[in-house]
């Protein structure tokens, strides 16, 4: 598994008064070179031939001879920037990878005369300010978890880190030759970094930089690259859930408060019988009284059997002519009867005396009216003596006078309006509900989703079955 480290850095000095830079020729090259810690730096890079040399051995030895050209970096050597109100110097870089090769970062050293050494480094976009730990800690490599300074730190990755390059100047003696064992604990934002090898064991602790607040601190136009979760990243969703959660949480009180406060009382209920003859009318209620402003319920109820009912009602206040309109509908074709409910809310509505006047219009208006049987005869009778005179001898065939029958009643429906007062309303409380469950589980995946992917670049470098599944829990 891949493995990110912080330094391979010996214990730092500890800061002194600043002196002033020192500059001498290279012995490889003899192009001249920079130092910016004077009387602090052990190796210093030649920025001509790429040497690396021991200043602090007086013959200048060189360590290591031209390695590849001066690689640039992002943030070059002598730019100055501030962190946690000081002021940094970048005095070295090193470009450092696992043992694979494959996965790669930077890391800078920056120098303070006051304050001593400070690591920057870069992973993936994301960026890490790294202070070495002058306190032993206990278990530190072998242990899955750590509690250091209050902090509660989860195992997330063990394995090698190899030195490829480096460039400018360090208080030990750098080289491309550098192998640690390393192993990585995070309790985001914080990272702690342990580092081992046949001489010493290193503990730093970093704490994670926004990538604006590394390019704000050296004035440089850095670009945010980050790609993929960053080992001690917060986790930009974390918590983002709960937002949903507590305006579900008000939103419930706020229904409890006005089931409580509202009545919901029944004020009017009249049921009417519609007719054919009912076709163009317009139907009364009775009058009705409405104490309090409130909303305004109307509940219809009908039994229909293959019929269909449509009510346009107006609730008009008796005492300003102010009416209110709604419209309801009801059906049944189930080939039994059965009765249909529909109801409508209105907004608010002032106090006063109220009537409903009711626009209907039904299937069976569009049935046909059964005729009694003798007025067509007469009316036959009566045509045929107008067109024959009055003297005029009758028609030697009659038709056949059929013998008498009934009316036939005019088929009708019932139904029944309700007029409730002051409702709470469940189907607004509903949606928001639905909504908000909705953006709370969203919120929970994206959360969830971010930790799996961090924790799936942990592990063990070279174990396939990834044991930081089962240490990735919150931090």
């Amino acid at each position: 598994m891949d493995d990110q480290a912080a330094q391979t850095a010996p214990a730092a000095p500890p800061p002194r008064p600043p002196g002033r830079p020192r500059t001498f020729a290279c012995p490889n090259c003899g192009g001249p070179v920079t130092l910016r810690a004077a009387g602090q730096s052990i190796s210093a890079t030649c920025s001509q031939c790429s040497s690396l040399i021991d200043v602090a051995d007086e013959n200048l030895r060189i360590i290591q001879k031209a390695q590849d050209a001066l690689k640039p970096s992002e943030i070059p050597i002598g730019a100055r920037g501030r962190f946690e109100n000081v002021g940094w110097e970048v005095v070295g870089y090193m470009n450092r990878s696992d043992r694979s090769g494959y996965y790669e970062w930077i890391e800078y050293l920056l120098f303070s005369p006051y304050h001593g050494y400070r690591f920057l480094t870069r992973e993936t976009g994301h960026w890490t300010l790294v202070k070495m730990l002058t306190r032993d800690v206990p278990g530190a490599g072998a242990q899955t978890s750590l509690t250091v300074q209050g902090r509660r730190y989860a195992f997330f990755s063990k394995g090698q880190a190899c030195t490829k390059y480096v460039a400018g100047e360090f208080y030990w003696r750098a080289s491309t030759e550098d192998v640690t064992e390393s192993t990585d604990y995070i309790a985001s934002p914080y990272r702690l970094m342990v580092e081992r090898n046949d001489q010493e064991i290193i503990v730093s602790e970093g704490v994670y930089l926004e990538p604006s607040v590394v390019a704000a601190a050296f004035k440089l136009p850095l670009a945010d690259e980050r790609y993929g979760p960053g080992v001690n990243q917060p986790n930009p969703h974390r918590g983002w859930y709960k937002i949903p959660l507590i305006a579900l949480g008000v939103a419930t009180l706020l229904q409890l408060g006005s089931l409580a406060l509202s009545r919901g009382r029944e004020v009017a209920s009249q049921t009417f019988t519609l007719t054919a003859a009912d076709k163009g009318k317009t139907l009364a209620s009775d009058t009705f009284r409405l104490d309090g402003r409130g909303n305004v319920e109307l509940e219809t109820s009908a039994a229909l059997k293959d019929e269909w009912m449509e009510l346009d009602v107006s609730l008009v206040n008796v005492e300003t002519n102010r009416s209110y309109r709604a419209t309801q509908g009801l059906e049944n074709y189930n080939g039994g009867s059965a009765e249909r409910k529909t109801s409508y809310f209105m907004a608010p509505v002032p106090a006063g005396t109220y009537k409903l006047l009711i626009d209907a219009n039904a299937g069976l208006f569009s049935k046909a009216v059964a005729t009694a049987a003798p007025a067509l005869q007469e009316d036959y009778l009566q045509t045929w003596l107008r067109n024959n005179g009055a003297g005029g001898s009758l028609p030697t065939a009659q038709p056949a006078i059929a013998p008498a029958e009934p009316p036939k009643p005019l088929p009708s429906e019932q139904f029944t309006i309700a007029v409730l007062h002051d409702v709470p309303i469940w189907s607004n409380y509903l949606g928001a509900a639905g909504l908000l469950a909705l953006g709370a589980g969203f919120g929970f995946f994206r959360e969830r989703r971010f930790e799996q992917s961090r924790w799936e670049q942990g592990g063990v470098e070279g174990d396939d079955s990834s044991s930081s599944s089962s240490s990735s829990e919150d931090t």
